[in-house]
């Protein structure tokens, strides 16, 4: 079938569970193409390819509970590194890993490092002293302590960065939310009883004039 159907039966998803997929037709047009059988009113799900939860939203409006490709991206400023050893870094970035100097990384919500993220972090905060020693090493092999250590450090210091732009985090965002709605209540609550006391003195100095 073409893309002219309703956009809300067109959802993303992960590929395992994509109903369909997008091809060029030999006209030049797009076609979507069942990868399986479908009745009449089955909606149809699409793999958008590997984009993170922010590009589905821009793109999509939606985003996947567990997204596989989901990440937050950042780099380290080539400013903040040891300017002695800069084209030394730059160049073990570019021959080992094919990365510019300041090419953005990524972290995974789960935490866990890919290994070029840990590969790269190790290269840009290595002592000096180390650099030699990393470049005759193979690439991806397992870092000595003092290495993957120093690259945790950095990707620690990257964190508290990003986070420390935010006043609180998204946990203590809810809970002020949620206590703010129970105040909201207990206000809401007292003007109902005090609305209804008044309207019982009313009544009651009512019965006595009348």
């Amino acid at each position: 079938g073409s893309l002219d159907g309703a956009p809300a039966a067109r959802r993303a998803v992960p590929s395992e569970a994509a109903t369909a997929r997008v091809e060029w037709a030999a006209d030049g047009s797009l076609r979507l193409v069942a990868q399986r059988r479908l009745s009449a009113s089955a909606p149809v799900r699409l793999d958008f390819g590997p984009r993170t939860n922010a590009e589905l939203l821009v793109a999509r409006g939606e985003v996947l509970a567990a997204n596989p490709h989901d990440a937050v991206g950042f780099h380290i400023e080539a400013s903040t590194l040891a300017q002695g050893s800069l084209r030394e870094r730059e160049q073990l970035l570019q021959s080992r890993l094919g990365l510019a100097l300041e090419a953005e990384l990524r972290l995974h919500p789960s935490g866990t490092l890919d290994p070029i993220t840990l590969e790269a972090l190790a290269v840009l905060s290595a002592p000096p002293s180390h650099l030699a020693a990393l470049a005759r090493s193979q690439v991806f092999a397992p870092l000595p302590p003092v290495l993957e250590l120093a690259a945790l450090a950095t990707l620690r210091h990257v964190c508290l960065v990003r986070l420390g732009r935010y006043g609180s985090s998204l946990d203590e965002d809810e809970e002020a939310a949620f206590a703010l709605e129970q105040q909201q209540r207990r206000r809401e609550e007292q003007e109902d009883q005090q609305e209804g006391q008044q309207e019982e003195e009313g009544a009651e100095a009512c019965g006595a004039q009348c």
